[in-house]
């Protein structure tokens, strides 16, 4: 039996309802009309749904089958005996099917009321975070002709005894129990999108991480809405989507948008980071040129400072490639063989320090010149074999980089940015093996080396000859020795296995950006940033302020410099003899002593960093 709404004015306006303060409203089928009108943020609202179906079917009691119908709502009332456990239906309520089976209880009588209604508004309905302290977000949004659909059955006896009662804060017998598969009709995807555009979900900020239909059903107790006991199913040849849900609700299918707020703190600490990061590094790449030290250590210092320069200067320059496909792809290239460049040069200075602090002769008698050959090419020549054949492999099973949601979905209507960051598609056997993979094992390494070099300085022969054990002050050289060396061989990035590992990178705002975690706790987020971003102060104190070797020529090129300076000033005046020899004599002796004792420092620190460093500053102190 079909009934239409504006037929019918069967209402009891002389009830009232304590407990919502309702009366007739809830009890004329013109409230069908208004759900249209439903704003699906409002809690007060939607949880009155439920109710205002009870009531409504308590004063529209039919025997059987009646479908109460405005123009997007739709209300199936069935009172039927039962004498089976179980009560089967399957309905075709406009464009939504409806499967569901109601656990009768031993009930001989049941009433049921399915509604199905179509909201004409549109915004989000719930923001909430994807876990307690996280800066994920997701929004559920509903669109225009977002469907709703309410399945209510009571025991039709007990519910009839109560049909007149003047107050009713008691509904009789609880709502029987059941499961539903429902299938809800597809939203437009070209309304899905302009509607992301109009949220203003695009922002430099603002990053979609996942964008999808969500089953979701209001939750009474929590007043909010959920997805506990349901699970989505999306056919992607029609766009229906099918709820398998565990109970009897208020059920509705959402756009989930999954997404992270980046704060602007964190984006100017990165920015200011990373840009004073490559002043220092330009300084350290100019002052180890000019030390003209010999043997291999100073190249592979400059080596190893140089990448971290081009690491941080590409990292910055990431917002100028994101917006456009090609660029972004050459940038990621340059990044993920920056990356791994960098990690090479770390294990480089970890496998000289060990060579120098475990064979010390045999490491003096080797041709340093053929062994900085063989560095080179492991820096710098197996980085980019390991980049060229992952992105042949990534891009023919296109599983290099990983275009964003909202591209995916919302091209062909609105204009959008192929990849959300210039980065590896995360969680691909190409991003563990190449980054996660080669990254640990640099890491393991280096702290093995440091520990070895840690040991080594508290049982030195120097101690042993004296016979004596390893003191306090010995134990505070080593201590200092130890962190020196953590942050040299760039321990710092153990913080990357530590501040939130997920499933995706978080964008370019952390530095060493490539081992594909999403910092999704503020707090670490700065630490990572400011640990990571700052290395290049990092190097430049211990490559250039804390090294004695070239902390010694820098001094020497200063007061070499001041001498020419002074000599010039001299000749420059037109007293010729007495001024000149007299400071001719300053420079030559200046000059001289200096020369020698540079000369002595340099051959007696041949290969300084290392025992400059693996003494814990002993060398300084005799």
């Amino acid at each position: 039996m079909l009934h239409n709404f504006t037929a019918l004015g069967d209402t009891l306006c002389g009830i009232r309802y304590t407990k919502l303060s309702l009366s007739c409203f809830v009890t004329d089928p013109s409230f069908l009309d208004q759900l249209i009108n439903s704003n699906p943020a409002s809690v007060i609202e939607t949880e009155n749904i439920e109710t205002r179906i009870e009531f409504f079917s308590r004063n529209h009691f039919q025997t059987n089958g009646t479908t109460y119908s405005s123009r997007d709502a739709q209300l199936h009332i069935v009172v039927t005996n039962i004498s089976q456990e179980t009560y089967n239906s399957n309905l075709q309520l406009g464009s939504s099917n409806i499967d569901f089976t109601l656990q009768t209880n031993g009930v001989k009588r049941i009433i049921i009321a399915v509604l199905v209604f179509k909201i004409n508004t549109t915004g989000i309905a719930q923001t909430q975070p994807v876990e307690a302290g996280s800066l994920a977000t997701t929004r559920y949004m509903a669109t225009f002709s977002t469907t709703y659909i309410a399945i209510v059955g009571w025991d039709a006896d007990s519910f009839k005894r109560l049909r007149h009662k003047r107050f009713t804060t008691d509904k009789g017998s609880d709502q029987l129990t059941g499961n539903a598969s429902l299938i809800f009709p597809p939203t437009s995807p070209e309304t899905v999108c302009k509607l992301i555009k109009a949220g203003n979900f695009s922002h430099e900020n603002l990053k979609i991480k996942k964008l999808e239909p969500i089953c979701l059903y209001f939750d009474r107790v929590e007043r909010k809405y959920s997805d506990r006991g349901c699970v989505t199913i999306t056919d992607d040849v029609t766009g229906n989507v099918t709820c398998k849900c565990n109970h009897l609700t208020l059920f509705t299918v959402l756009l989930a948008v999954e997404s992270i707020t980046i704060p602007n703190g964190v984006m100017i600490t990165s920015y200011t980071t990373e840009s004073t990061s490559v002043v220092f590094l330009i300084a350290t790449i100019i002052i180890l040129y000019k030390s003209k030290h010999s043997g291999d250590r100073v190249p592979v210092q400059i080596s190893l400072s140089l990448a971290l320069l081009l690491l941080h200067t590409v990292n910055i320059s990431h917002d100028l490639g994101v917006m456009h496909e090609i660029p972004c792809v050459i940038h990621t290239a340059v990044n993920q063989y920056l990356l791994l460049s960098l990690g090479v040069w770390f294990l480089v200075e970890g496998i000289r320090l060990f060579m120098a602090t475990s064979f010390p002769v045999e490491f003096q008698t080797q041709d340093s010149s053929k062994r900085l050959k063989i560095f080179m090419m492991i820096g710098w020549i197996v980085p980019a074999f390991v980049v060229g054949t992952s992105m042949a492999v990534g891009f023919s099973l296109d599983i290099y980089m990983k275009s964003q949601p909202l591209y995916e979905q919302c091209n062909e209507f609105i204009q959008v940015p192929k990849y959300m960051r210039c980065w590896l598609a995360p969680g691909t056997p190409i991003f563990y093996s190449t980054v996660v993979a080669s990254l640990s094992l640099v890491l393991l390494t280096n702290f093995m080396i440091i520990l070895k070099t840690t040991h080594v300085m508290l049982h030195s022969k120097k101690m042993r000859n004296r016979g004596e054990d390893p003191g306090t002050g010995d134990a505070l050289r080593a201590a200092k020795s130890f962190i020196l060396l953590f942050f040299m061989l760039g321990g710092t990035w153990v913080l990357a296995f530590f501040t939130g590992i997920s499933k995706i990178w978080f964008y370019k705002q952390i530095t060493f950006s490539g081992l594909g975690n999403e910092i999704s706790n503020e707090v670490f987020m700065y630490i990572h940033t400011l640990v990571n971003g700052s290395q290049g102060i990092v190097v430049f104190l211990l490559y250039c302020v804390m090294d004695d070797d070239i902390r010694q020529k820098m001094l020497t090129c200063k007061r070499e410099a001041d001498v020419g300076s002074k000599q010039r000033r001299s000749e420059a005046k037109p007293k010729g003899g007495e001024s000149s020899n007299a400071d001719g004599g300053e420079s030559t002796n200046a000059g001289g002593g200096e020369s020698s004792h540079a000369k002595r420092g340099e051959s007696s620190n041949a290969e300084g960093g290392e025992s400059s460093i693996a003494e814990g500053g002993e060398s300084s102190n005799n």
